[in-house]
């Protein structure tokens, strides 16, 4: 069961990520209609660059603005973050690939997440009020699961996605804008944009944001169940992670709202103590029990063997 979750979440991000590309090229086609009116080929051009620039930006970019924006720092010499480079070196060998970087977010609310463009340039944070509140097993699951994504390539996933989704929303608003404010093409005849095309192009302008943000959270949903299992099978130990979903989940402190920016990044996603339904649907997390069910039936099938 464990092998057949891992196929299946790396074959929906496949078509998520398909999906996503779809919309980026439906903005384009949109802006070429509206605005250009050379074709298709025009419109492959736009996409194309489009996802160049974003490329680009997450690539050289995207882990220096994510650490400096969150304030993270090294372990210091105390009690808490003391033992945390051996706990992630030990995982980091069971998994085989080179140990981390690690930082710390100083933040009372239990969290983790991981960036990094590569394994080898792989970065683990965590947050103070995790290391403080998780025993070293649980300590040590949430570091399998942050390495998981390291190996999976997730954390540039993620930010590739959140880029991609902004420069969606930032074209399709400033194209709504032209629109309104009259600057959109007038063309009639044989050559001109006809009713329909127009309409069709305008509704990708409205639609796209949302379809482009709703991809973004089905990605995000994928990865974390994938991380998850891959934890568990890196440590051999399911009740390690779900003890570690458990604290997460019954902890009630709001996250610093400065820090939950990079919401799609953390393990679990910073809300506050009380979320209304409107976040509860646009969550980039699926919920906390639900990933613990999934691995009950993971250490079941475990324990069987």
């Amino acid at each position: 069961m464990l092998y057949d979750q891992l196929a299946r979440n790396r074959r929906m991000t496949v078509v998520l990520f398909a999906c996503c590309a779809l919309v980026v090229f439906g903005v384009a086609w949109a802006l070429d209609a509206l605005f250009v009116g050379a074709g298709p080929a025009s419109a492959a051009l736009i996409a194309a660059l489009i996802a160049a620039v974003t490329l680009s930006v997450a690539w050289f970019a995207a882990d220096r603005v994510v650490l400096s924006a969150l304030r993270a720092r090294p372990p210091r010499d105390d009690p808490a973050e003391r033992n945390l480079d051996d706990i992630v070196a030990g995982v980091a060998l069971a998994a085989g690939m080179p140990q981390p970087q690690l930082y710390v977010v100083d933040d009372p609310a239990p969290n983790a997440f991981a960036t990094g463009r590569s394994p080898d340039k792989g970065v683990v944070v965590f947050t103070s009020g995790l290391l403080e509140k998780m025993s070293r097993s649980q300590v040590e699951a949430v570091a399998a699961h942050e390495l998981s994504h390291v190996a999976n390539r997730d954390s540039m996933i993620g930010v590739l996605a959140a880029v991609l989704v902004g420069v969606i929303v930032i074209l399709s608003r400033l194209a709504l804008r032209l629109l309104l404010s009259g600057g959109g093409r007038r063309r009639s005849g044989r050559g001109g944009a006809s009713g329909p095309l127009l309409v069709v192009g305008l509704a990708v302008l409205v639609f796209a944001p949302l379809f482009g943000a709703l991809l973004r959270f089905a990605i995000s949903r994928r990865r974390e169940g994938l991380a998850d299992a891959n934890a568990v099978r890196l440590t051999r130990n399911p009740d390690a992670m779900i003890g570690a979903l458990q604290v997460l989940d019954a902890d009630r402190t709001s996250v610093d709202f400065a820090h939950g920016f990079a919401a799609h990044l953390w393990i679990e996603q910073p809300h506050e103590p009380q979320p209304s339904w409107l976040d509860r649907m646009f969550s980039t997390h699926p919920p906390i029990a639900e990933r613990i069910r999934a691995l009950r039936a993971i250490a079941g099938d475990l324990r069987l063997r």
